[in-house]
């Protein structure tokens, strides 16, 4: 019973982190925006590269954090008896940390959309549609 109770928190844990680095063609990495727009200026390029760098840089901190966080929380499910007092709060800064994430991963998006024109937007927008996989209506 509780091998069965461990195994199924664990696929709980683990589904979310596998999705989120599989489904794209290219193995994962997204591609550059100046692949996906045509006609972006020079100093568009260099901000562009700025702000996904800087973005990048604090996303993956977060994930690292994050990471530390689920081996944390995959070791005290191993124990024997009651770990709630210590993985509580453990599932809760896991949560936050994905909060985090989406929120840079969204404000980088912004960032990249002030550099940008309304058609260049235009233009990403629907490069990133083709590229993303089709979600099938149940």
């Amino acid at each position: 019973m509780k091998k069965a109770l461990l195994l199924s928190l664990l696929v709980v844990f683990t589904l979310p982190l596998a999705a989120q680095h599989g489904g794209r063609p290219n193995g994962g990495k997204h591609k550059d925006i100046t692949e996906l727009v045509s006609d972006l200026s020079n100093i568009q390029k260099r901000k562009i590269e700025a702000a996904t760098k800087e973005s990048k840089a604090r996303v993956d901190n977060l994930r690292k954090q994050q990471r530390a966080v689920l081996d944390s929380i995959s070791m005290y499910m191993e124990r024997e008896g009651d770990q709630s007092a210590v993985l509580y709060p453990l599932f809760d800064r896991e949560a936050a940390l994905h909060a985090a994430i989406d929120r840079e991963m969204y404000a980088g998006k912004l960032r990249i959309d002030e550099v940008l024109t309304k058609e260049q937007r235009v233009e990403l927008r629907k490069a990133c549609a083709k590229d993303r996989p089709q979600r099938k209506n149940k």
